[in-house]
């Protein structure tokens, strides 16, 4: 999908006869030495920090009690929330760190996460990413540049600092308790950085983007093979800055461990109080349905003992649409609940969620309005922040303008 829309937007490019940046021409030419403008602007930026403070990121879902304690650069500025990301069973935390002039900055993106079964029939469309199969963590790089808009040009690959393979590889050795357990599964770590150039205005900016992938492989021939599958989660964090200052920064990054975070015991007990609650509604839900369903069978069974087929089968049709009923709703409760998650996400990312004749689309969240139109089988985008703005009679084919939505699709 990702794919698709980017050689979309490119092909657009060329009929509406305006230039991409970073298409695939640009991309492989390299970036350009920095502009006037931008060695003005590097002599007065905010020199690499030397040391950082503590500063604290809220849960949303507790009524904003202070939940993460986060190291950030003395002096700069902290936005960030905790989420519970699509395919996720964990909230994590998603922030950015940034300097006062907004040249320098470290992101850490909300968690990814995809699902393969061997059994394709008990997968289900919960957010998860469209992958099947495991990846390495330079895999995952290379998908995710494709996220990147505007056009990217890849220097190649980067270093990973010690510290932050090793702990990628304790999780996974948590996430390995005991490996007699069929259940457990295998899991695995593995990190990996690249550098990258994009460009921002006449700005040539550097970013160290890195990665960690965790994946747990479930195929011990003992389970279900509606347990048997894969799981996988990657996330990645960008360390950004103007061409020739971003190795200072990653030093001080890699440094002071900017990404190690220290969550705070009462939202910690929160959150176990919270998780513990849950599974003992589960489990009364369990026990509830157990006897609710004992409780229906000895009624169906009198029931057809003094009734007749036709009183019997109308019962069971009112029992199908409680049952229909009461899904709708459990439905329409997590549709509310990924809202704000999605748009989150389309906001980490710098892009919008808009719906036309042709269904629904990712494209960039810098243009107020956008146009849409098929020519042939393809479907092209027109973006621009002119309200007056209009490709019909301009450019070729009938558009139609289309309407923003959230991220998972549902209208505003």
């Amino acid at each position: 999908m990702l794919r698709v829309l980017e050689s979309k937007l490119v092909r657009l490019s060329v009929v509406a006869g305006l230039m991409v940046a970073g298409s695939s021409a640009g991309a492989n030419s390299g970036a350009p030495n920095p502009s006037v403008d931008q060695q003005k602007a590097l002599a007065r930026m905010a020199p690499i920090p030397t040391s950082t403070s503590v500063q604290t990121i809220n849960d949303p879902a507790f009524n904003g009690m202070p939940a993460i304690d986060l190291a950030v650069p003395t002096g700069w500025k902290i936005e960030g929330t905790i989420i519970m990301p699509p395919c996720s069973y964990v909230p994590f935390p998603a922030y950015r760190e940034y300097s006062p002039d907004g040249l320098l900055e470290f992101r850490v993106n909300p968690t990814f996460g995809w699902k393969g079964a061997r059994d394709p029939r008990f997968l289900k469309n919960d957010g998860c990413l469209p992958f099947s199969q495991t990846m390495s963590a330079a895999e995952f790089l290379q998908k995710y540049v494709e996220l990147i808009k505007g056009g990217v040009h890849v220097v190649g690959p980067m270093p990973v600092d010690q510290t932050f393979a090793d702990h990628a590889q304790a999780m996974a050795r948590t996430a390995n308790p005991n490996s007699n357990n069929p259940m457990n599964g295998r899991t695995t770590a593995d990190t990996a950085a690249l550098r990258i150039e994009t460009m921002n205005g006449s700005f040539v900016i550097e970013q160290r983007l890195r990665a960690q992938v965790q994946c747990t492989v479930r195929d011990n021939p003992q389970l279900n093979v509606s347990m048997q599958g894969i799981y996988c989660w990657a996330r990645v964090d960008a360390t950004r800055a103007p061409k020739g200052k971003l190795d200072a920064l990653v030093a001080f990054v890699d440094g002071h461990n900017i990404i190690k975070n220290q969550p705070r015991d009462q939202w910690q007990q929160a959150l176990l109080e919270r998780m513990n609650q849950q599974n003992s509604e589960m489990m009364a839900e369990l026990t509830r349905l157990q006897h609710q369903w004992s409780s229906m069978l000895k009624k169906q069974h009198d029931d057809f003992m003094e009734t007749s087929r036709r009183n019997h089968e109308a019962f069971m049709q009112q029992q199908e649409s409680s049952f229909q009923s009461s899904m709708r709703a459990a439905n329409d409760s997590m549709n509310a609940r990924s809202t704000n998650t999605s748009d989150w996400v389309d906001y980490a990312l710098d892009r919008q969620t808009v719906a036309g004749p042709d269904g629904i689309a990712k494209v960039s969240n810098q243009d107020t309005h956008v146009w849409s139109t098929t020519i042939g089988n393809q479907t092209y985008w027109y973006g621009s922040s002119d309200a007056n703005a209009n490709p019909n009679g301009v450019l070729q084919g009938n558009w139609t303008e289309d309407t923003k939505v959230h991220g998972n699709g549902q209208p505003y």
